[in-house]
């Protein structure tokens, strides 16, 4: 994080994307440190939620359509289990 957002405290900037040269950038708590502090286990879920749109919005902002992102070749149907991080 010190790369792109130097003298930023984690605790201040989590969740909110910046543009820093021609990227985005998403700064989070990684997720084990709910682990070792449970406190931060809402922040760390409400941030991953934001994701999807924030997402959305930095494919806008470079002229991209989720149509131009990268697919997965096709595979056989299967039902997908969503994972717990915790």
């Amino acid at each position: 994080m010190a790369r792109f957002l130097p003298g930023a405290k984690i605790s201040s900037v989590h969740g909110q994307m910046k543009m820093i040269g021609d990227r985005y950038v998403i700064p989070m708590f990684h997720p084990a440190a709910a682990l070792h502090q449970a406190s931060l286990k809402p922040a760390i879920l409400a941030d991953f939620a934001k994701l999807p749109q924030l997402l959305e919005e930095a494919r806008r902002g470079l002229g991209r359509a989720i149509a131009d992102s990268p697919t997965v070749p096709d595979a056989a149907p299967e039902d997908p289990k969503q994972l717990s991080m915790f």
